[in-house]
């Protein structure tokens, strides 16, 4: 299956201005490790651990619900326990970890579709280094999502397979982080997006971006998005997006290689977002997007990113 890289794609001067994003020097580590049966926190689970950073799947929430220091005491993702499910009054419960949808939103509006938030895992299989998590199926209008973790080096590589069902999606990474967030973004003008950055599209067509704004600051090429604020959910050309957490620790959210054919770029191309919210708001979101997606000659879609827990040491 072909694959390209993100910054392959964003490289190409199209409409829409496709953007040229950074690449970060990988991080030499001796083995691959392999996923082992766990239970965490009373559900079953696989977890693997690389140097100081131990990463939890579990089945019931069918996605990676861990990723932070060894002894489990310290998670970089927002993952709240005892896990809830939908009612009448909280349609929506925050089921945290690693999310994966398919977009735009536009089409399913919200909430997501049960088979991507709240539905256990058609089944989950270890081979060697890499982890299969397929996703149940329930709603006949989307195809099934099949999902792959697995370390490569000091990054977990975090990616979601699906088949091309004759409209193109793009794929939707999502992880939550606990709030207070505040992270630092490097700002790309042009003539078609002046201010750098996007007002994503949720459902409806978003306003050009102004900038400041009561969530951004500016300083030359580098914005500083903060949470407790005002919500806001904004797109930058593509790159990590990278936080401090408690006792030293740093996660970034990376963008990674997509597989299929690209036909266009949700948000003008500005495919590494972050969403932020008020006050009382207890997450914030860091998140990367693919360019919408056709099959490749087997008719599937791939799309990729890494997440990298960095201890304080380094």
């Amino acid at each position: 299956m072909p694959t390209r890289s993100a910054a392959a794609f964003h490289g190409v001067c199209l409409a829409g201005s496709l953007l040229l994003t950074s690449a970060m020097a990988p991080v030499l580590f001796s083995a691959e490790p392999s996923w082992v049966k766990t239970t965490w926190r009373g559900d079953a689970g696989w977890t693997a651990v690389q140097g100081s950073v131990r990463a939890v799947v579990i089945e019931v929430r069918s996605r990676l619900i861990y990723l932070g220091s060894l002894d489990g005491t310290l998670n970089l993702l927002n993952a709240p326990y005892p896990q809830a499910l939908p009612t009448e009054g909280n349609p929506s419960p925050n089921q945290g970890g690693h999310r994966f949808w398919l977009g735009p939103q536009s089409r399913w509006k919200w909430p997501p579709l049960t088979e991507w938030e709240y539905a256990p895992a058609a089944s989950v299989a270890p081979s060697g280094s890499v982890l299969t998590v397929v996703q149940a199926r329930i709603d006949p209008g989307y195809p099934a999502v099949v999902r792959e973790y697995a370390w490569e080096g000091g990054r977990l590589r975090c990616t979601a397979r699906w088949k091309d069902d004759g409209q193109p999606h793009f794929g939707l990474h999502v992880v939550p982080v606990d709030a207070p967030l505040t992270l630092a973004v490097r700002l790309v003008r042009t003539a078609e997006v002046p201010a750098g950055a996007v007002a994503a599209q949720m459902v409806n067509p978003e306003p050009a971006l102004q900038l400041p704004h009561p969530s951004v600051t500016v300083n030359g090429d580098v914005a500083t998005v903060s949470s407790g604020i005002k919500t806001l959910k904004v797109g930058f050309a593509p790159q990590d997006l990278t936080i401090v957490r408690p006792l030293g620790w740093k996660l970034s959210v990376q963008p990674g290689a997509f597989e299929g054919v690209a036909i266009a770029a949700p948000d003008h191309g500005y495919l590494s977002q972050v969403w932020v919210g008020t006050a009382k708001e207890q997450l914030a979101e860091l998140e990367q997007l693919s360019p919408f997606l056709k099959g490749d000659a087997g008719g599937f879609c791939a799309s990729t990113i890494y997440i990298e827990a960095i201890p304080p040491s380094r």
